[in-house]
C-alpha cells in the first residue's frame, strides 16, 4: 500500500532543517505492509521518526530506494506512461480524420456525387475540420500534463521510500507523522540598517535569507528558524598541560632572495587598502521596502528560535525566501571620519556598543534617509567592546593634506641627525549644517631608544603614544574652514642607518575588506576562531 505525505513544518537551522509530513493511512486489523514517501536523496537516513497512534505498532521498518510494488499495484509512473500511450493513439487517430476528412473533399476524381451532396459535404467540412483540431489541442494539452506528471512521478520514484510493517488492533484509517533532517537547507542571518540623522537611533532590522535545495517545494508549511547548529559535534572543554623548556634561538643566516619583512608588509597593506577602497565605493539607488510582520522570539536553552507568522512557501533552488525576524533600535556616536593620509575621502561612521548588538554576525545593507549607500558586514562576535559601522561616502566634507619636503640637518654638539616632518590639514564644511568630525594623522613611533621623536606642533591634537595616531574630533561648523598643523623631529645617531616601515594594522570596522577569512569547509565568511555556519575551526 502507497502512502503520500505533504509537508505541514519545518524547522530551519543555521545548517540543515527537521522536515515535519503529515499523513493518513487505511489499515486493516493485524499485519499491514506500508509504503510512505516524501524523504528526499539528501535526507540524513538515519534521523527519521515514524509516530502513529498506540494502537498501532511497528513489527519492522526500512528505508529502499528502488522498492517494488505489492501484488498487482502498479508504479505510479507506469500508470501515467499507458494514459500517455492511449492519448499518443488519440492523437495519431485525430490527425488521420483530419486528413480524411480534406481527402474526402476533393471531387476532382468522383463522378458519381451529385451536386447537392457536394455542397453538402462541403458546408459541414469547416465545422467537422474546426471539431477535429478542437479535440486534437485538448488532447495536446493533457498529453504535455501527464508528461509532467510522469516526470515528476519517475522523480519521486528514485527518492527513498520507508516500508514499515504495521499491526493494528483495529480497522481504520489512522493519521500519522513523518520527521527528518534535511541537509540541504539551511538560514543566513541579514541586517537592513537606515540611518535618519546624527541625533537619532540607528533602526536595524534582522532579516533571514532561507535556502533548501531538497528538490521539493514546501508549500503553505509553518516555519520556525533557529540560531544553532544541530550537526556540530559539541566536544566538553579539555584543558591541556603546559610545558616548559629553555629556548635556544638558532643562529640568524643570511637570506638569500627573499623579499625583507617591511617591504612585504607595506605591500600586503597597499593592496589590502586599494580592495577595501574599491568595496565601500558602492553607487546609492532609491529603495522602497515592503514590510512583513515580524517573528515571535523565543529564548530556549541552546538556541533563539524564531516562529514565522502565518502559513508561507519555501521553494527549492532559490535564494528568494526572505524573512522579518527582529527589529530594533541602537544608540550610535556618528562622526564623519577622514584619515587623509590614507584616503581623500571621507566617510560617515557610526560608533555603537557591542553589548547593544544582541544579535550574529552577518552581512547589512545600510540605508542613508532611505536611499541605498552599500553593503557592510558587521561582525557583532569579535572580541571587542564597541563596533565601529561604515555607513558609506560623505560629501559634506572636504579635506586636503600637504605634506611639506622633510628637512635633514646634523647636530655637530650631540652628533646627531635630526629630520623634521611638517604636514598641513585642511577641512572645509560644505554643507549647511554642523557635522561631527573625526580626523586621524599620524606621527611615527620609535622602538629604538637611539631614536627620538619629538612633536613640535599637534593642534591641539591627542597623541597616542603607542601608535603614534593623532585624533582631531571637532565639531565642525556649516562653511567654515579649519587648517591643522603638524610637526615633528626623528633624532637619531649620526653614525647609525635609521630605517622606516609601516605596520599593518587591522582597524576593527564593520565593512567588507580583502583581510576577511573564509571557512574551508562551508565558505562561510568568519571572524573568530570557529565558523558561525557549520562551525568547523579556523585553519
Amino acid at each position: 500500500m502507497a502512502v503520500k505525505t505533504r509537508v505541514t513544518e519545518v524547522q530551519v537551522f543555521r545548517s540543515g532543517a527537521t522536515v515535519t509530513r503529515c499523513g493518513e493511512v487505511s489499515l486493516t486489523a493485524g499485519r499491514n505492509v506500508v509504503y510512505i514517501s516524501g524523504m528526499t536523496n539528501s535526507t540524513v537516513f538515519d534521523s527519521y521518526k515514524l509516530k502513529f497512534p498506540e494502537k498501532v505498532r511497528a513489527v519492522n521498518i526500512q528505508i529502499v530506494s528502488d522498492p517494488l510494488p505489492d501484488g498487482d499495484e502498479k508504479k505510479e509512473s507506469e500508470v501515467i506512461a499507458k494514459q500517455l500511450d492511449e492519448i499518443a493513439y488519440q492523437i495519431e487517430t485525430t490527425d488521420m480524420m483530419i486528413e480524411l476528412r480534406k481527402k474526402n473533399s476533393d471531387f476532382a476524381n468522383r463522378s458519381n456525387i451529385s451536386v447537392e451532396e457536394q455542397e453538402k459535404i462541403l458546408s459541414a467540412l469547416p465545422q467537422q475540420i474546426l471539431m477535429l483540431h478542437k479535440q486534437r489541442d485538448e488532447l495536446v494539452e493533457k498529453q504535455t500534463k501527464l508528461t509532467e506528471e510522469y516526470n515528476k512521478a519517475v522523480e519521486e520514484e528514485k527518492k527513498p521510500v520507508i516500508i514499515a510493517e504495521l499491526s493494528s488492533e483495529e480497522a481504520g484509517t489512522v493519521p500519522f507523522i513523518l520527521q527528518y533532517q534535511e541537509k540541504d537547507s539551511c538560514w543566513v542571518p541579514q541586517y537592513e540598517i537606515q540611518y535618519r540623522d546624527d541625533r537619532s537611533p540607528l533602526d536595524v532590522s534582522m532579516k533571514a535569507q532561507i535556502r533548501q535545495n531538497s528538490g521539493e517545494d514546501w508549500k503553505q508549511v509553518k516555519v520556525t528558524l533557529y540560531t544553532g547548529n544541530p550537526s556540530i559535534s559539541k566536544d566538553l572543554p579539555v584543558i591541556a598541560p603546559i610545558e616548559l623548556s629553555i629556548y635556544e634561538p638558532p643562529k640568524a643566516r643570511a637570506a638569500k632572495g627573499i623579499m625583507p619583512m617591511d617591504m612585504m608588509l607595506g605591500a600586503a597593506a597597499g593592496a589590502a587598502m586599494e580592495s577595501s577602497a574599491n568595496m565601500m565605493m558602492g553607487a546609492a539607488m532609491d529603495v522602497a521596502a515592503l514590510k512583513m510582520d515580524t517573528a515571535e522570539v523565543s529564548e530556549e536553552e541552546t538556541m533563539t528560535a524564531f516562529i514565522l507568522p502565518n502559513l508561507r512557501d519555501i521553494l527549492t533552488d532559490t535564494d528568494g525566501n526572505m524573512a522579518d525576524l527582529q527589529s530594533f533600535k541602537v544608540n550610535a556616536v556618528y562622526n564623519v571620519l577622514s584619515v587623509p593620509s590614507v584616503d581623500n575621502k571621507c566617510y560617515l561612521t557610526a560608533e555603537v556598543v557591542a553589548a547593544d548588538w544582541p544579535l550574529p554576525p552577518a552581512d547589512a545593507s545600510v540605508y542613508i534617509r532611505d536611499t541605498f549607500a552599500g553593503t557592510v558586514y558587521v561582525d557583532a562576535a569579535a572580541d571587542t567592546e564597541k563596533i565601529l559601522l561604515s555607513l558609506g561616502q560623505d560629501e559634506r566634507l572636504t579635506v586636503v593634506r600637504t605634506e611639506a619636503p622633510k628637512k635633514l640637518q646634523d647636530v655637530f654638539l650631540k652628533n646627531l641627525r635630526r629630520s623634521t616632518s611638517k604636514i598641513s590639514i585642511k577641512l572645509v564644511n560644505n554643507s549647511s549644517e554642523a557635522v561631527n568630525t573625526l580626523v586621524i594623522d599620524q606621527i611615527p613611533v620609535s622602538t629604538d631608544k637611539v631614536i627620538v621623536v619629538d612633536p613640535v606642533q599637534l593642534s591641539d591634537g591627542i597623541v597616542d603614544d603607542e601608535t603614534g595616531e593623532v585624533k582631531w574630533n571637532l565639531l565642525t561648523d556649516p562653511g567654515k574652514t579649519v587648517v591643522y598643523e603638524l610637526e615633528y623631529n626623528v633624532s637619531w645617531p649620526k653614525d647609525k642607518r635609521m630605517g622606516e616601515h609601516r605596520k599593518n594594522v587591522v582597524r576593527r570596522t564593520a565593512t567588507v575588506s580583502s583581510g576577511s577569512q573564509f571557512c574551508h569547509t562551508c565558505g562561510a565568511r568568519m571572524s573568530g576562531k570557529f565558523c558561525p555556519e557549520c562551525g568547523a575551526p579556523a585553519n
